[in-house]
């Protein structure tokens, strides 16, 4: 039988896997591309995260629906699917090998978020060097992860997403950004000047390809919908509907508060350091708008930046880990399919040894920022490719009566067509050899 979904207040309970989603999707990325953004180009592209966000928002509809509706996460969906076409074959599993890249590319990217992370604990704690601070953040970081749950992960999710939102609510009151030249910057315009911010804008924000599984896994995790249940009765299946509706609830609440932050980013950069002329750089960017924000809002403002940004990254480098590492555990235990083979085995292991390999990168790569950007290029150039696999399962697989709309559909396909435009846009750049922030 299907659990009852909650009805009221009680769906503020469940609001569990956007949460987690809100929390890993804020991080580098939007802090170092919407900080820069604004700092050089003031309001100017302050649409381009509203509009990434919202074109993301259809294909984790479509991988939350059909999770829910099949007990089952995309990635083992993915993996069932094969190609074959005049030019080539692709057999079952082929989409694995493109998350085992993603997999070890991003070991570069989580090093670059922990060094963040402690840059902010040490401008709170001077006492603690910022190596000290990385390692000690990763470690923490695995603790609870090994020795947690997706319950645990949700719920410390809640509580750093409460820091995110105080410190939304503080930065905007005292930085008291100009509403006509933020609606302005609403309106969707690119000038040639501002592709080299804009593309990786565009692309980052959120989340990428894998980011999508993660999503599923979480709320695999949750238990929400089928899950381990069976459907024998009508009521179930309206139960099911029930959970894919409370599902949209979940992540549209996330989706704003998502872009409420990457908004606010932006914001800082344009208000604080756009008329000082100050561009920011590296895994300190952090700790030197603090240090600005300070200077202008006094000892309170910069502590009240510090522990705002250290939540929004320490978040992320929580959920990202767990995600990359559910990913490379469910990868493992799909390809081996072993009778009672336990995927938390797998999954310890690799938080151990995804743990271990990003602590030694931070600390001998201390400034990977570059590495930070390819892994998150090959990320987002398998976008287009999830967002089609996405639409296919859910067109052939699910029961008609939780197959997306027409509409969901038609945006979904907008999605692909929009992120393979700016890809292309990317590659085009490149060759024209524009000068990219790498």
């Amino acid at each position: 039988m299907i659990p009852q979904p909650p009805k009221g207040f009680n769906l503020l309970k469940v609001l569990g896997p956007g949460l987690v989603w809100s929390a890993s999707a804020i991080g580098v990325s939007e802090l170092v591309f919407a900080t820069r953004s604004g700092a050089l180009f003031g309001y100017l592209l302050l649409w381009a995260p509203v509009v990434s966000l919202g074109m993301k928002y259809a294909i984790f509809e479509l991988v939350g629906r059909y999770t829910i509706a099949t007990g089952e996460n995309v990635l083992i969906a993915f993996a069932q699917v094969e190609i074959d076409c005049k030019l080539f074959k692709l057999k079952t599993g082929w989409i694995i090998t493109l998350f085992w890249i993603v997999f070890i590319a991003s070991v570069s990217g989580m090093a670059g978020i922990a060094l963040s992370v402690g840059s902010c604990i040490y401008g709170l704690v001077p006492a603690i060097s910022m190596e000290m601070a990385t390692v000690c953040s990763i470690v923490t970081v695995g603790i609870i992860l090994f020795a947690g749950s997706y319950h645990t992960l949700e719920k410390i999710s809640r509580v750093l997403i409460f820091i995110m939102i105080v410190f939304l609510v503080y930065a905007l009151i005292e930085t008291a950004p100009d509403p006509v030249a933020m609606a302005d910057g609403l309106i969707p315009q690119a000038p040639f000047h501002t592709l080299r911010e804009l593309v990786p804008l565009l692309g980052w924000t959120g989340a990428g390809a894998i980011g999508v599984v993660w999503y599923s896994l979480w709320i695999e995790g949750s238990k929400r919908g089928k899950a381990d249940s069976s459907i024998d009765t009508d009521e179930d299946k309206s139960r099911i509907k029930k959970w894919i509706t409370i599902n949209q609830i979940d992540l549209t609440v996330n989706t704003v508060i998502t872009a409420l932050l990457t908004v606010l980013f932006l914001v800082a950069g344009a208000v604080i350091l756009y008329p000082r002329g100050i561009v920011p750089r590296g895994e300190q960017l952090g700790l030197q708008i603090s240090h600005i924000a300070g200077e202008s809002f006094g000892k309170t403002g910069e502590i009240v930046f510090l522990v705002g940004i250290f939540g929004t990254l320490f978040s992320t480098l929580l959920a990202n880990i767990d995600g990359l590492c559910r990913v490379a555990s469910n990868s493992v235990w799909y390809q081996r399919r072993k009778d009672k083979d336990v995927k938390l085995r797998y999954y310890r292991l690799f938080v151990f040894i995804y743990v271990v390999c990003t602590a030694l990168f931070a600390v001998v790569f201390p400034a990977p920022v570059i590495l930070l950007q390819i892994s998150a290029i090959i990320d987002t150039v398998f976008l287009p490719l999830v967002i089609g696999l996405g639409i296919y399962i859910c067109r052939r697989h699910l029961p008609t009566i939780y197959r997306p709309g027409k509409i969901l559909t038609i945006t979904a396909v907008a999605s692909a067509l929009f992120f393979t435009f700016f890809i292309g846009l990317f590659i085009w750049a490149v060759i024209m050899k524009v000068n990219f922030s790498m």
